[in-house]
């Protein structure tokens, strides 16, 4: 496959590896995908939403303490399908 980038998108790139934060650009365009199928897994989020749902999870855990995080995802990936 081949692709035609924008040059801010191969600046950003170049960018990212330069500052070491990956090793190449297909390091960077992978965990791009890899975050497009995490958002796509688990939905977006409506503004503010996330931090309300963390502020919920943080009163959460003071009251009840924790939940292994797999059976979380499961139980809110089940529970969006819907």
């Amino acid at each position: 496959m081949t692709l035609t980038l924008s040059r801010r998108t191969q600046r950003l790139i170049e960018k990212k590896v330069r500052d070491g934060q990956y090793d190449c650009p297909e390091d960077v365009v992978s965990a791009a995908i890899g975050s497009l199928i995490a958002q796509e897994d688990f939905g977006e989020f409506r503004p503010g939403e996330l931090d309300a749902l963390l502020e919920e999870g943080e009163r959460s855990i003071r009251k009840s303490g924790t939940l292994d995080g797999d059976a979380a995802f499961r139980h809110r990936k089940a529970g969006r399908s819907k």
